[in-house]
């Protein structure tokens, strides 16, 4: 796994959007990724965050210099998550499979 990589792009994340908790899920969660893998990020941000589309927004533009590979970012706030995770949701699917990089 590039955790070089990871942990630039959840550094930025941390410095431009003082989320709460940042997960990586998908294929390099789950130790299938191969060669042509993205990364797929999940960004727990507080209730009451505005403007989630223009948060998931400057979360590309803050790790598009220092990324070498596609990226996913899903925003969601606290209440959803805690919300989601326990039905059948993408949340969940963090949960059960994804690593918390922060938080």
């Amino acid at each position: 796994m590039p955790e070089n990589e990871i942990d630039q792009i959840k550094n930025q994340f941390i410095n431009k959007l003082s989320p709460m908790k940042i997960y990586l899920f998908g294929s390099f969660a789950n130790g299938t990724a191969n060669e042509d893998s993205d990364f797929d990020f999940y960004i727990v941000v507080k209730d009451g965050t505005e403007n989630l589309m223009d948060l998931t927004v400057e979360a590309y533009k803050s790790i598009r210099s220092i990324r070498n590979r596609a990226v996913d970012i899903v925003i969601g706030t606290e209440s959803r998550f805690e919300t989601r995770k326990h039905k059948l949701s993408l949340e969940n699917e963090v949960m059960r499979e994804g690593i918390l990089l922060y938080g």
